[in-house]
């Protein structure tokens, strides 16, 4: 999968990989942080302690854990934009049916409490309205928390990218430095194995020619015996 998938591959894979869990914390209505939403509401730190990414040497296991830290956070940011749009609209739904609701009440009531009823209708529109706006605006926070999280995890993608382009050219140096090596170890090698016949046919020489000399003189000493026999 990692070797001969493209990037597109690994991100669908861990796109399915990726489990949501604590429904109620992605929907709560306060604010919540990335980082809360990824550890707390889906499988992020089991995913990343999966064999088969921990097996991985560092390089692509930082670039593995990348596209998973990616991946969660953008799965559950996704959710909990559509559980705030759903509340907003629920709300909306809540604001006209109460509406409707006291336009009705009003109706019956309009010749006792016309003053009050119209300040109440009003007032209580202008709250519903306030909460179907804090609704959206929960709802825009979470889109705008995903849009940093996206373009940190691209920066965090192309670092990791130009590390790799790093590591791979530095390899290729030290394979080139290594066959360079080679070469000169085997000059070296060669040289010695020279120097040592060399050194060897040159003790061959001096053995032949201390033999010689020695022949010599054994020659020398028996013409000077034959000449002192003669007178």
């Amino acid at each position: 999968m990692f070797a001969g998938g493209t990037q597109k591959d690994l991100f669908d894979y861990w796109y399915e990989q990726v489990q949501l869990k604590n429904l109620k914390r992605i929907g709560a209505q306060e604010h919540v942080t990335t980082q809360e939403l990824r550890h707390e509401c889906t499988n992020y730190d089991q995913l990343r302690q999966l064999p088969l990414v921990q097996k991985l040497d560092d390089l692509d296991r930082c670039r593995v854990i990348t596209i998973i830290k990616y991946q969660c956070t953008a799965k559950v940011l996704q959710r909990r934009t559509g559980l705030l749009r759903e509340f907003a609209s629920l709300c909306e739904q809540n604001a006209l049916q109460q509406h409707q609701e006291r336009s009705r009440l009003g109706a019956l009531l309009q010749k006792l409490k016309e003053v009050l009823r119209g300040k109440q209708v009003e007032v209580d529109r202008l709250t519903a309205r306030l909460q179907a706006l804090e609704a959206e605006n929960a709802a825009l926070r979470a889109e705008q928390q995903q849009s940093k999280a996206e373009l940190q995890v691209q920066k965090e993608l192309e670092a990791l990218q130009r590390a790799f382009e790093a590591e791979v050219e530095r390899r290729k140096q030290l394979a080139k430095n290594n066959q360079s090596l080679g070469g000169r170890v085997a000059h070296s090698n060669r040289y010695r194995r020279e120097r040592d016949e060399l050194r060897e046919a040159l003790r061959i020489e001096q053995q032949i020619s201390q033999a010689l000399r020695q022949e010599l003189q054994q020659l020398r000493g028996g013409e000077q015996l034959g000449l002192g026999l003669a007178e």
